[in-house]
């Protein structure tokens, strides 16, 4: 299944597309009626439409601009088809300066949706943002200005140009006219504002004069203050409905917000914890008591519910029922496994019930009021491989160790990656730095390589200095592995000729601590963490650190707690709400239809050493970028 952000795109390209006449451009009167006659008519059918193959036939006994126009048709079937080596192969030859500007604009577009398909983003921000095509943005007919305005706003995305992304959205919304066009985009738009941080969403609302896109900035900055309770959130959206009656949101607001009113009803008065209290997971329980109540003290709410805590050490099925015997409305926990699996096999959960982890095996049905949240190394390993496939790397290698968690890691990339259509180079274990090089050596295929050079010098009679050449369809390389291991596995990769291709890996690589000493044998590698280990402006994060004894090796556990907190009064919203995300310390929350919360986390690099926060991915394919 396609991550959303991509399966967006593809739908509002899609219905760009089906609106509108492929010409799209005001037709040049001084160009041959053919070059509209070539293109298909809107709603034309697939049978109505010339094959590629016929079109670049017509277009070789054609002369300038009827010739280009024909290709130019023919590439963007393509396209529409991925099939981008094709389109690539048509249209390469093309001098974009000798062509007419109707020819320009539709070379730009193509060329681009190939460059964006291949995750070339470089190449296709050249290609968007050259001045010619920005001169004439907006003097084309609507529908095509619309097209462009779409890949521009996907394009500045993934470059993590956010806020000239969300411009670009917001100056399509004046010239489309499809309404499901239209809620595509404000979609797309609002899936992209929440991507900022809250400081910045509130420092561009505080900007302008009452235009559109301050309006947006304020309505995104509303959403997205989660120390807000649904009373007060509300009370604000009202506010910014009245103040902002004549916004494109005021009539048409994005889901997550047009279910608060049916949640408030819904808010638990009395929730139970439970938590390891003693035993070897005392300091772990701790910990995320400790993220829950620093949640809980820092929010503005007025009708806070009342809180108990019962000991999962005693065993979890009786502090359960205990908890339900005292009137808890909404039960958070358990932490550990195991506890979970008992939860999960339990007959019915009368109260809803908030777990801190997630079974070994989901029920064979789905178990009414269990929702399942938790910092599963699988979702982060989901995550790379749907970023891998979203960056244009379609053929990987997984680096892992034997353990259950690194393994467990592999398995969820190797599932997700297969799924989006992505393919398997091979796998290297690491267990020693000696046998791991030889094992990566011949994933890398160097010994086929060197046995090549060593029979040429053999037929030559003659020895020549050589380097082997390692396999060229690896595009990505995951790792599964802790930071001690990362950094003696990224120089036996660079020692090995794969110093070029982009690697991967989940929050394991990151210990938390700035060592950039250490951590400069990890420079060029991208991984995903939790935004709550790079948010020191957090007022949770610092309430922990100036009022608990509690160590920050037990961060993630901290965000676990806090984000179990914000979720409690949202629940019935996301149960509402598929497509509605909670912005949390570990991450983009939402609820899936089998009860499971599923986590989006930032990305982050490592450069000179250090870790470095992304707002969103930038491309990984720039070698110079992974040095």
């Amino acid at each position: 299944m396609l991550n959303r952000p991509i399966r967006y795109a593809i739908i509002l390209l899609a219905l760009l597309l089906a609106g509108c006449d492929s010409s799209l451009v005001k037709p040049d009167p001084n160009e041959p009626a053919v070059i509209r006659k070539a293109q298909p008519k809107t709603g034309a059918t697939v049978k109505e439409q010339l094959a590629p193959k016929d079109l670049v036939a017509l277009a070789q006994q054609k002369k300038s601009p009827e010739r280009e126009a024909l290709l130019l048709q023919a590439a963007e079937i393509y396209v529409s088809q991925s099939k981008q080596s094709q389109a690539r192969e048509l249209i390469k030859d093309l001098n974009p300066a000798k062509l007419t500007d109707q020819n320009f604009v539709k070379y730009s577009e193509v060329f681009a949706s190939i460059e964006l398909k291949d995750g070339n983003l470089d190449a296709a921000r050249r290609i968007l943002t050259v001045t010619r095509l920005e001169q004439q943005l907006k003097g084309l007919e609507p529908s095509q200005e619309a097209i462009l305005r779409e890949l521009r706003a996907q394009m500045f995305e993934r470059n993590g140009q956010l806020q000239e992304s969300i411009s670009e959205r917001i100056n399509a919304t004046a010239v489309l006219t499809d309404s499901q066009a239209a809620n595509a985009n404000q979609e797309a738009l609002w899936r992209t504002l929440m991507q900022l941080p809250l400081n910045d969403l509130q420092i561009n609302a505080r900007k302008g004069s009452g235009g559109i896109t301050q309006g947006w900035y304020s309505l995104a900055a509303l959403s997205k203050n989660n120390t807000q309770d649904i009373n007060s959130q509300l009370a604000a959206l009202t506010k910014w409905q009245s103040q902002w009656s004549s916004h494109p949101a005021a009539s048409n607001l994005p889901k997550d917000l047009r279910a608060l009113q049916s949640s408030l009803k819904q808010q638990p008065k009395k929730v139970a914890l439970i938590l390891p209290l003693k035993g070897r997971l005392a300091e772990a329980g701790e910990a995320v008591s400790d993220g829950f109540f620093a949640a809980y003290y820092q929010s503005v709410n007025t009708s806070l519910p009342s809180v108990r805590k019962y000991d999962s050490s005693t065993g979890v099925a009786a502090a359960y029922q205990q908890a339900v015997s005292d009137g808890a409305e909404l039960i958070i926990g358990p932490l550990e496994r195991d506890d979970v699996n008992i939860i999960s096999r339990l007959p019915s959960l009368p109260t809803p019930l908030l777990s801190l982890n997630y079974p070994d095996q989901q029920p064979a049905r789905p178990l009414s009021n269990f929702i399942q949240f938790g910092l599963a190394v699988e979702d982060e390993a989901r995550q790379a491989a749907r970023q891998g496939i979203k960056d244009g790397n379609t053929r990987a290698i997984i680096v892992s160790t034997a353990q259950d968690v690194s393994e467990r890691s592999a398995q969820a990339f190797a599932s997700e990656f297969q799924k989006l259509g992505g393919t398997l180079i091979g796998k290297s274990v690491f267990s020693s730095l000696d046998k791991f090089s030889e094992n990566f050596r011949h994933s890398m295929l160097l010994d086929e390589s060197q046995a090549r050079a060593t029979l040429l010098q053999q037929q030559l009679g003659t020895k020549f200095e050589f380097t082997p050449r390692s396999r060229a369809d690896v595009d990505m390389i995951f790792m599964a592995v802790t930071p001690a291991q990362g950094r003696q596995i990224k120089p036996i990769l660079v020692f090995q000729y794969a110093n070029n291709i982009p690697v991967y890996a989940t929050s394991s690589i990151y210990s938390g601590d700035t060592d950039p000493a250490n951590n400069e044998d990890l420079n060029g590698v991208l991984f995903n963490t939790l935004p709550w280990v790079f948010d020191n402006e957090n007022p949770e994060k610092q309430a922990i650190a100036q009022n608990t004894k509690s160590a920050a090796v037990y961060g993630r556990l901290h965000a676990l707690g806090a984000d179990a907190f914000h979720l409690y009064s949202r629940l019935p919203q996301l149960q509402r709400s598929p497509d509605m995300n909670i912005y949390g310390a570990t991450g983009s929350l939402r609820l899936l239809p089998d009860g499971r919360i599923e986590r989006e986390q930032m990305w982050a690099r490592f450069n000179q050493g250090l870790a470095e926060p992304l707002v969103t991915v930038v491309d990984t394919n720039s070698p110079e970028k992974n040095q």
